[in-house]
């Protein structure tokens, strides 16, 4: 019997590591003698920011620091003062090493934060934060891509597949003097601010690409320190950088993440010695990984008309990452302020992550979760911090079966819509990474058992009785011959009967 079995190695994505490394942060913080002295505590937040990662053999090296802020106010209750101050760490993971050009995403959250003031000078902090690494390589599949032999059949499934093919990555300063504008009144200091890199666009070129984004800036600072009186300004500052990436194709698939290593702002003068410049330098890292897709004919079944053939069978997963989407949305909610606490409000701001996603008939549900915070002063004149949890529901037309979302909040709006209501509007920029997905058994391995071959047919046709739903393969397997020759025989359009039905047969 004349057979041959055609091998192929499907590529699929290899996970050399996808874990966490929870970290602890446990301290006391003594203010700098120009701070005044905390009477009460409004907020205190965690931020882990990873600043550099290495892999050394079959270790991964993360650096970052986590970055501490509290909001408080003096004995004077009417005036908010923000501390800071960072506490390095490193994490390391052990990894698989030596598998491919690995593709390697660094994230960081805060699970919990709590603040205390032990004295007018001390605070104590307790608090916990998470790393989390992922890393991935082109690996492969070892599956039966065709069978040749003149009495032999296969059925076969086309995958479209995902792996990654490149990755970069690279760290570049924004350095700026910006005014706080016309009729700003000068600052005194500031209380507290929103950096946010939003990712716009890319251009694929030869071993490079093209990234283009903007740095979305809200800043609040004291203008006048007696009376605790507060303003807002906004900075909307865009750029673009040249990354190289090596072997990078124009057909490629890629991710662009970028996250803030360092920021550090202050206020400066002018030229007529007024406090009414803000001097930023903010350390941007832009990751850029890259995935080459492609197409792979895999055999799921086969038959032989002379004999049966041993089939050997294994599950096959694959993913395709269709495209890598962004959208801006807008979340609209309406407050009920205090009572007594919320006479003029002096900043919101919002935090909002994405909870679950799903993909049903073509449309994609993103369930998040938004925490807004508001800063706010009573009719005296005194300020108190609240804040309030919600959820939301994001729908996009993204036609995949699977997706990854991030959100980042761009800007929040806010304005009175009542007697005690206030309506907020945040601005979001939600990214969301598209997958096809294919799951079935393949054939692995194939061999025909040529002791056991068939009788040969005393008939030329055979009469089948079909049901609706019934498979022309699998009734074409049955009777030892061809699917093609009963459509023919039959006038079949396709390869599923959609009703009862008498076959002819034609029997080889």
């Amino acid at each position: 019997m004349d057979f041959k079995v055609i091998n192929k190695t499907v590529a699929v994505p290899e996970t050399l590591f996808d874990g966490f490394d929870e970290r602890p942060v446990d301290c006391d913080f003594v203010l700098p003698d120009y701070y005044p002295d905390i009477a009460a505590v409004l907020k205190c937040t965690l931020r882990p920011v990873i600043q550099s990662k290495q892999l050394n053999g079959d270790r991964m090296l993360v650096d970052g620091v986590a970055v501490v802020q509290v909001l408080y106010l003096d004995e004077a209750r009417k005036c908010v003062h923000c501390c800071e101050f960072t506490k390095p760490f490193t994490s390391t993971f052990p990894v698989k090493a030596g598998v491919g050009v690995p593709c390697v995403w660094v994230t960081a959250k805060t699970d919990y934060c709590n603040c205390r003031a032990t004295s007018p000078r001390r605070l104590d902090i307790h608090g916990a934060f998470s790393v989390h690494l992922k890393m991935q390589a082109e690996g492969g599949v070892d599956v039966v891509s065709g069978l040749a032999g003149d009495t032999v059949y296969a059925k076969k499934n086309t995958v479209a597949y995902s792996v990654p093919a490149a990755s970069a990555e690279k760290s570049f300063t924004l350095n700026e003097v910006l005014e706080l504008g016309q009729g700003k009144p000068a600052a005194q200091a500031l209380v507290r601010g929103d950096v946010v890199p939003v990712f716009n666009d890319c251009k694929l070129l030869a071993n490079k690409i093209i990234i283009k984004g903007d740095l979305m800036m809200k800043n609040l600072y004291i203008c006048d320190a007696d009376s605790g009186e507060t303003q807002q300004v906004r900075h909307e500052i865009p750029f673009s950088q040249i990354i190289d990436v090596e072997g990078l194709d124009e057909e490629w698939q890629c991710d662009v993440r970028l996250d803030i290593a360092s920021c550090d702002i202050h206020i400066t003068q002018n030229q007529n010695g007024e406090n009414r410049l803000l001097e930023i330098s903010i350390k941007l890292t832009a990751c850029v990984q890259c995935y080459r897709n492609g197409l792979a004919e895999v055999v799921t079944d086969a038959y032989s008309t002379c004999c049966p053939l041993n089939l050997e069978s294994r599950r096959l997963d694959t993913e395709c990452l269709k495209a890598v989407r962004q959208s801006d949305s807008t979340i609209r909610e309406t407050l009920d302020l205090p009572e007594d606490g919320a006479a003029q409000v002096m900043d919101i701001w919002c935090e909002a992550v994405p909870v679950s996603e799903s993909c049903d008939d073509g449309r994609t549900k993103i369930t998040g979760r938004m925490t807004i915070s508001m800063l706010a002063k009573d009719a005296q004149g005194l300020t108190s911090y609240f804040e309030r949890p919600g959820d939301f529901t994001l729908e996009y037309d993204d036609n995949c079966d699977t997706v990854e979302s991030d959100i980042r909040v761009m800007d929040v709006d806010y304005s009175m819509v009542g007697t005690g209501q206030v309506e907020i509007r945040a601005d979001l920029s939600v990214t969301r990474r598209c997958y096809t997905t294919d799951s079935f058994s393949a054939v692995s391995a194939a061999s025909p058992d040529e002791d056991a071959a068939f009788p040969p047919e005393k008939a030329a046709l055979k009469i089948y009785y079909a049901s609706s739903g019934e498979s022309l393969w699998e009734i074409a397997k049955a009777c030892h011959t061809s699917m093609d020759a009963v459509m023919e025989e039959n006038a079949l359009p396709g390869d599923v009967l959609t009703k009862d039905a008498m076959l002819l047969v034609p029997l080889c």
